[in-house]
């Protein structure tokens, strides 16, 4: 009867849970029997410790807790006295700290914008000041109004008036369109029907019977000795003085134009050296001195000019405001690209484009400011994009107007059309005097007496679109030494003559032999130097380049005989 009760039980004991319902088994063996026992063990938790976290107003917070890793189960002491439920654990976030931000009415041009709270802690945007309802992306804005608009009809071209396209503009915003549903926007100078003589930015006109004559002048960047950095030495302030401007300078020109008669004066560029002309002086002389000769002049920027602090927007002011300077400033890359047609009797017979090929290393704070001054060397694809379009406007009313171009930094492919000279850009001391080679061309000359710095357009990207538009001739100027005007692929390359006595120029020794050098290494008792410009004549029936020369100073270079050495 003893043994049934202690089996009994033993069944009663077997599996019971104590604590967290484990059970651990042990095995008591006796001296007489051995017999299984289960003995009754408490549980004991493995705590992480979980540290307290403040509310934010996206995320809540949550109390210091514990948690058992074995029987997943949330306490609020180290000792599992107080269990809470996990919920328990966590605190409400706080409120949003939101700033109204009051909106604006919608009008015909512009969505108009919902008033808002924006959190200045999450910057999360709600549409109301409990910050219940969040506003994401367009959800703040208003649809923009309808357009009122009024119809305008074509107008044609009515002499030299240009004539206006159909469209249709908004009395309200004054945007332009080309349908009355207001679809399809467009800018007022591509509704305007130019009449041809208003394509062109400026025109020359040239009587008729008498064969045009156009004068390239280049570099002559000019040094003012009184604008020289403090530690110039004295002999660069006297090489540099403001008294000799004259002997370098104007008295050339003053020759050069006297005796050429030009009805259109070139400038290719370098009017004077930017970095010596902080004041703006300078310019402001050179400006007053071309415009006494009374005859229209057209510049370019090189990539000097634009060095000066006055700025290029200054700069381009002043060539704008002169009474007989041809200049305009546009909002393209560079500055002051522009057109300029010769006119005979009702005909358009050429058209000269000037461009800014940019490329100023050195370019002042104040010219770089503008925003579309630039340190590349090359064409904007806005610049291509605008005489592109003026150029066909223009082809189309008047198919036989021939095209020049005119910067200062010359494209790539002058190396091509100088080839035939053995013209070599990998050696960058060169001399070529086209005129006495044997294999010269009828039409070509001038000197080559250096590679070519700064080339571009390698690809011949430009050049191929420009000979697609018809060019016939293209003026450059930056390398002061190379003075050649050559004939490639039925288009003029054309180098000008440099101007002055300032900067690198070239000379020619008592053999007849050319040599470039600067103005303070000049021996004018051995040394000529070669000043000039250079003159381009046009047919006064079609504007055809009837012909071509270098005009050299009487005492610069025209009473040298180069047959000497050559």
């Amino acid at each position: 009867m003893k043994k049934l009760f202690c089996f009994l039980l033993l069944l009663s004991c077997i599996f019971t849970f104590f604590a967290c319902g484990e059970t651990v088994e042990s095995e008591i063996a006796s001296e007489s029997e051995t017999m299984s026992v289960v003995e009754s063990v408490e549980h004991v938790h493995d705590f992480a410790k979980i540290l307290a976290n403040d509310a934010t107003c996206t995320k809540k917070g949550n109390v210091e807790h514990f948690y058992c890793k074995k029987c997943k189960k949330y306490y609020l002491d180290e000792g599992g006295a107080t269990e809470i439920t996990y919920e328990q654990t966590k605190t409400d976030k706080v409120k949003h700290d939101a700033e109204k931000i009051t909106g604006s009415p919608a009008t015909c041009s512009q969505a108009g914008i919902k008033d808002h709270w924006v959190c200045k802690v999450c910057e999360n945007t709600f549409a109301d000041e409990d910050c219940t309802k969040s506003l994401v992306g367009q959800d703040k804005e208003i649809p923009p109004l309808n357009h009122d608009l009024l119809h305008f009809a074509e107008t044609p071209v009515t002499g030299d008036e240009n004539g206006m396209l159909e469209h249709w503009q908004c009395e309200e915003c004054g945007a332009l369109f080309l349908d009355e549903h207001a679809q399809n926007s467009v800018k007022q100078e591509d509704l305007i029907i130019y009449t041809l003589m208003k394509i062109p930015d400026f025109i020359v006109d040239v009587p008729s019977g008498v064969d045009p004559v156009v004068l390239q002048l280049t570099d002559t960047q000019i040094i003012d000795g009184e604008q020289l950095p403090s530690g110039a030495s004295s002999g660069d302030k006297t090489t540099y003085a403001r008294s000799k401007i004259k002997d370098y300078c104007y008295d050339y020109l003053t020759e050069i134009i006297t005796e050429t008669k030009p009805h259109l004066i070139l400038i290719t560029g370098d009017l004077i050296y930017g970095k010596y002309d902080d004041s703006g002086w300078l310019l402001l002389n050179f400006i007053s001195f071309m415009d006494s000769f009374k005859i229209p002049w057209a510049p370019v920027f090189g990539n000097h000019d634009n060095e000066s602090a006055m700025g290029s927007d200054w700069q381009s002011q002043q060539l704008e405001n002169a009474e007989y300077c041809l200049f305009k400033q546009r909002q393209l890359t560079g500055n002051g690209n522009y057109s300029v047609a010769i006119r005979q009797g009702d005909k358009l017979t050429r058209a000269f484009y000037m461009l800014d090929t940019n490329g100023c290393n050195y370019m002042s704070e104040q010219s770089f400011a503008n925003g579309h001054t630039t340190a590349s060397v090359g064409f904007g694809d806005d610049q291509v994009e605008w005489y592109t379009k003026q150029i066909t406007m223009l082809k189309e009313s008047s198919p036989s107007t021939k095209i020049s171009f005119a910067y200062h930094i010359q494209q790539s492919v002058f190396a091509s059309a100088l080839d035939k000279y053995g013209f070599n850009q990998g050696e960058r001391d060169q001399d070529i005097y086209v005129d006495y080679l044997d294999n010269k061309a009828d039409g070509d000359f001038g000197y080559i007496g250096r590679h070519m710095k700064d080339p571009w357009d390698s690809s011949r990207k430009i050049y191929n679109g420009m000979k697609a538009l018809g060019v016939d001739s293209i003026f450059v100027g930056h390398e002061h030494c190379n003075s050649a005007s050559v004939v490639y692929e039925g288009i003029r390359f054309q180098y000008g003559q440099k101007s002055s006595e300032y900067d690198r120029y070239n000379v020619v020794d008592s053999s007849g032999k050319i040599a470039a050098i600067a103005v303070y290494q000049k021996d004018s008792s051995v040394q000529t130097p070669l000043v000039g410009g250079s003159v381009v004549v046009l047919s006064k029936t079609d504007g055809a380049i009837k012909d071509a020369y270098i005009y050299y100073c009487k005492n610069a270079g025209q009473n040298v005989d180069f047959s000497k050495a050559y």
